[in-house]
Formats: structure tokens, sequence, C-alpha cells
């Protein structure tokens, strides 16, 4: 079995139909293989790349033939030169014929010379291409999505996984200077932003003669989350420095997300200085909340060193369990936010966890040492952040977010699956800076609506069917 694929291109008017034979397709059908039925992978991407090289080379040409004549005078423009040019596309390289023309006498032009394809082809790739680039390089490092890419649709083999990488980075660029498709739900009087911190490896190479040594350290990534309880919330995540662009930034972020300058913004967060500086320069009327989820972290290491030491009178009127009665009402009375109670229970389980330490010189003194330690840790942390401690159970009951989960788990998606979990990589601000913009928006479902703001042409199907589908049953 023997079939031809012919391409035929109509102008839709009287000029004559221009045929162009493809490909060949050949069956041996005396002996047939078990299985071997349809196209190949193979056969498919060589089909594939043959329509888009006749297809676009035919496109280029009758846009340059119509644009050959001055508009002005309607005279032709003599060719200057010309030269082999290529398009990287989806679907493969394509070449065609790059001209330079001679400007009309006229003088109409401006210029010395035409290059009608300047504008038409500005790059030396499409944008589907670059956004598809974009989207495979924040799902998976870049030899991987470049090997995805050769395993799935023709290449030219020449492309490789820095090219994809820039494209990323480029694709990133441009998410951040575009405006966002809008607010996914109503715009409540009050914004929950909740803010955290994730770290990813870097290098930077100094130099000390004709020695190079690698100094390791790590990137910041700051990732917001705004959003009422029970929706997804809207990420948004910087490797910026802290400065005021990072500030300018996140304005950007709530603005964008519909919480104007007028509206309530609730933040919450751990006690970090630098994520409260950020915070504060919010040009919104913000209240800093602390996260409880940190501070009962930090409970949970006391619980663990304090229930081995449970058991045992230590005052005259105490109870048996004076030590485990005192810490869970320490707990309760943080976690409704009575402040003057819990600093007073607090300093009464300090000094028991004295007595318990020099009662019990030998044994479970060093556990009563490390409970203590713990314990002061959790005081500091606590009487650090006076300000922003809240009774958590009254705000729990009426809905609110008391914790900055929602955030981590964004950091856990935006960063660590792509970034740093199980992937020996390191990185450059501006490459993480780049890549986190384009997780973010694949994570708040925008990529594809900025990809078709980008290129109008993405994901629309320009065909027709012919009247008769000879193989389709009737």
């Amino acid at each position: 079995m023997r079939c031809t694929v012919v391409l035929e291109f109509d102008g839709g008017d009287t000029t004559p139909v221009k045929r162009v034979e493809l490909v060949r397709l050949h069956r041996d059908t005396a002996k047939p293989v078990p299985g071997d039925v349809g196209l190949s992978l193979a056969e498919g991407k060589t089909l594939i790349q043959s329509v888009q090289q006749e297809f676009a080379a035919e496109q280029l040409g009758q846009f340059c033939e119509g644009r050959r004549k001055c508009q002005a005078c309607g005279a032709v423009r003599r060719l200057h030169d010309s030269h082999c040019a290529s398009l990287r596309t989806t679907l493969g390289k394509v070449y065609h014929c790059h001209e330079r023309w001679k400007a009309c006498i006229c003088g109409a032009d401006g210029t010395r010379y035409v290059s009608p394809l300047k504008a038409y082809v500005p790059e030396s790739s499409t944008g589907e291409l670059r956004w598809l680039h974009a989207t495979l390089g924040a799902m998976m490092p870049y030899r991987q999505a470049m090997a995805v890419m050769h395993l799935l649709l023709p290449t030219s083999g020449r492309d490789n996984h820095v090219t994809l990488r820039n494209h990323t980075l480029s694709v990133g660029a441009a998410i951040q200077e575009a405006e966002p498709p809008g607010p996914h739900w109503p715009v409540e009087s009050e914004a929950e932003l909740g803010i955290d911190v994730g770290y990813v490896r870097k290098v930077k190479r100094v130099s000390k003669g004709d020695e190079v040594i690698k100094d390791s350290s790590s990137i910041a990534i700051v990732v917001a989350a705004v959003g009422p309880v029970g929706k997804p919330p809207r990420v948004w995540a910087s490797a910026l420095p802290r400065s005021k662009r990072l500030h300018i930034e996140m304005t950007k972020f709530l603005k964008n997300s519909g919480y104007t300058a007028d509206k309530r913004v609730r933040v919450l967060s751990d006690g970090a200085k630098d994520l409260a500086d950020v915070a504060a320069a919010l040009p919104h009327d913000s209240r800093w909340v602390l996260d409880w989820a940190h501070i009962g972290r930090m409970l949970r290491h006391v619980e663990q060193a304090i229930t081995p030491l449970a058991y045992g009178r230590l005052t005259p009127a105490g109870l048996a369990f004076e030590l485990w009665d005192l810490f869970v009402r320490f707990r309760s009375l943080v976690w409704t936010g009575q402040t003057q109670r819990w600093q007073r229970a607090g300093e009464r389980l300090f000094q028991l966890l004295e007595l318990r330490e020099q009662r019990d010189a030998t044994g479970l003194g060093e556990r009563a040492r490390s409970a203590l330690h713990k314990l002061l840790d959790v005081l500091f942390y606590l009487r650090a952040n006076l300000s922003s401690l809240i009774d958590y159970r009254s705000w729990q009951q009426v809905g609110r977010r008391i914790s900055t989960g929602y955030v981590e788990s964004s950091i856990n998606r935006i960063v660590g699956r792509r970034m740093c979990k199980g992937q020996q990589m390191r990185w450059s601000r501006a490459g993480a800076h780049g890549l986190v913009q384009v997780r973010a928006a694949l994570l708040n479902r925008e990529l594809d609506d900025l990809a078709e703001r980008n290129s109008p042409w993405i994901g629309k199907r320009r065909v027709s069917w012919p009247w008769q589908h000879t193989s389709h049953p009737s």
C-alpha cells in the first residue's frame, strides 16, 4: 500500500491551486507486522515537520509578495539581497528566504532598504515555542524538559537546554510586567495575606589569584498568598533582595488581586524581622498576626521534653502531675491570648523545671535542663512578638486563618518540588526569580491566559473540515 500526502494552497480566488507533494508512506500488506497500524511517532513527526516547512514558507512568501509594491506610487521595489533564514517553531525548525529590498524611488519608505519580515518575524523563535518551553521548564529540570520535547515533537537537532532556560526566564519577565486577568473571587474588605520564605542553594564564584573557590550560600524566596478561607489562594513569589523593589512588587500583587490601598490587610507570618519589615512597608492599614503553626511547633518541642518529667510532686501543695498540668495551662493561655496569665504561668513553669533539675542531678537532670532551654526559647519568642499575639481560639471559631499552612504548601509546590527537593541544583538569583514567576502563574492557572494575551493566535484552531470524510462512517 502506498499513500501520497499532497499539500494544496488555494488563494480563494481565480488563481490556480498550488500543489506540493510532501511525503509518500509505504506499507507491505503482503507481509504485515502485527500491531503495525497507522503512523508511527517518527513518521508523524516527519509529516508534521514537512507540513510546517511548506506551509510557513508559502505563508511568508505570500506576505512578502503582497508588500513588494509601494503603497504610495505602486512601483515594485527592487531586490537588494537575500539569505536563508531559520525560524524555530513548536513543530520543528522552518527555513525561509529572507529578502531585503531597495527603497522606492518616490521616497515614501523613508529608509534606504526595506526588510518586510523584520516586524512580522521579530525573533528567531515563535511565541508559542517560548511559552511551551517556559511551561515545561517550570515543571521539570531544563535538560529533562528538552528531552521530552525531542521525544514528542519534531526538532532541528540543535536545540538545547540553554535555549529552553533563556525562554523560561524571558517568559518570567513578561509575566512580571503583565497585568493579571483579575481577582478569582469577590474581594472582601480585609485581606488575609500569608508570607513565608523558602530557600534554594546558589553558588558564587570567588577568585583568589589563579585559584577559583566556590562560596555556597542560599537564596531566600519570599512567597505570599492571599484569598478567602475555603478557596485556593492566589500566590506570588520573588527571589529579589529585601529592597524597595520587593515592596513595590508585593503591593502590585495585592492591587492586582483586588486589594487596593484602602483595604485592610491582615498579615500572617512567623516572627522573622525581615518579613515584618516587608509587611510594614505595604501602603495598607495592616495588622501583623503571629503564625500559630510556628508557635505550636515550639510548644510541641517543649511538650516532648517535659513528658518524661511529668510524674512527680515538686512542691508541697502540688499534684502528682504538677509539671505537666502547669504546661497544659500555659499552652491553653497562649492559645486564648491571655498575655499576663501565660507570662506568670511561664515563669512558674521555669521555676518548677529548675527544681526538677536540682532534685534529679543525675538521670533526668539532663532532660530537665534541655526542657528548660526549650521553654526559654518559647518565652523569648512570645515576648518579642507580644503585639502580634491574638486570641487564636476566637479567630478559629469565626473562620479566620490562624496559621500560614496554605503559604507553606505553596512554597512546597512553587519552590520545593522544582528547585530543591530531590534535585541537586544551584541557582542564580535571576534564574530563580524568573522560574518562580512561571511556577506561580501555573499555580494560579493564569499562564494560558497570559500566553494568549501575548500571542493571541496561541491555542486557536483555524481549520475547516472537507465536506466528505471517507474514513468516517456516515
